[in-house]
């Protein structure tokens, strides 16, 4: 899971069950019929969906106040809403606009299947035939939502939700488009240990001087600073000494002068980010089911 699904995720969730908000998450286990790396089986996309539910709890999530629920239930219970919706979806959007939801995020489907066609219409109806206010989608959704928004509004329909995305973490890289969609120093993923991530902080695209663009800058701001309210720098004197930014206007500043080096940034980058990993491999590691659970899902991404 990228740490953009685990921890901005979970931030998100906690403000609005703070808020007031009466919350439901979807899990989306019935798409596992078109995921080509677990051969569209659902108990196989369940387990992935456990794994989620299990990261989501180690994080720090406030599952007790959260009601979570399984696509596919919710499908067979309201089937006679859900599929009619769906085939409307089609019926009123055209195939240039299904080729343009996935742009340019989709370059593996090859060739293009009629499941592919079909998949933007079902995503679209899932949102729409649940009765909700509000979704929290992340930004690989907004072409959904998008989608739904179109459909609405050609269809006249009074269901009306405000769609809510919250922030994918850019690449670690410089240049990830030339880097294999696998490669791991992409990202931070939510069971990296201590060093890989020290590891792809230090390997980062992180410029002295440039804020703009820059992805560990990115990190501190939708991960460190919400979560801690604060971003230690540890230096020595001749540096600088130590410093707290309670701000990312303070610590841009600072970084933009040069007063701030790479460096120093990239080292309290990684503790940070250990230390907010620290309990959910802790949570792993004392957890027999959830590590197994974990096995399950890596035999089904080995190569065939």
């Amino acid at each position: 899971m990228h740490i953009s699904e685990g921890i901005i995720k979970t931030l998100c969730v906690n403000k609005m069950v703070k808020s007031g908000c009466k919350v439901k998450i979807v899990m989306a286990d019935w798409f596992a019929r078109m995921n080509p790396y677990i051969g569209g089986s659902l108990n196989k996309m369940r387990a992935i969906g456990l794994y989620n539910i299990e990261v989501w709890k180690a994080a720090g999530m406030a599952l007790d106040s959260v009601e979570l629920v399984w696509l596919s239930d919710e499908i067979n219970q309201h089937a006679n809403v859900y599929w009619p919706l769906a085939m409307d979806v089609s019926r009123r959007t055209t195939l240039r606009r299904i080729k343009g939801f996935y742009g340019s995020r989709h370059p593996e489907v090859q060739p293009f299947t009629a499941a592919d066609v079909f998949y933007p219409s079902l995503q679209c109806a899932t949102i729409l035939f649940q009765k909700v206010d509000i979704w929290l989608l992340g930004k690989a959704q907004h072409e959904a939502n998008l989608l739904a928004r179109e459909y609405r509004k050609r269809a006249g329909r009074g269901n009306k939700p405000i769609a809510v995305s919250h922030k994918i973490l850019p690449n670690l890289l410089l240049r990830p488009e030339e880097e294999h969609r696998r490669n791991k120093f992409l990202a931070i993923y939510m069971r990296d240990i201590e060093f890989d991530i020290n590891r792809k902080i230090i390997h980062a695209f992180c410029p002295p001087k440039l804020v703009e663009g820059n992805p560990c800058l990115e990190y501190i701001k939708y991960i460190i600073l919400p979560w801690y309210g604060k971003f230690e720098v540890v230096r020595k004197i001749e540096d600088g000494g130590d410093k707290t930014f309670l701000s990312m206007e303070e610590l841009t500043a600072d970084y933009l002068s040069g007063a701030l080096q790479p460096d120093d940034l990239k080292l309290a980058l990684a503790k940070s980010l250990n230390k907010i990993m620290q309990p959910i491999r802790g949570h792993f590691r004392s957890n027999a089911e959830a590590e197994n659970t974990v096995e399950r899902i890596k035999e089904y991404y080995k190569p065939k």
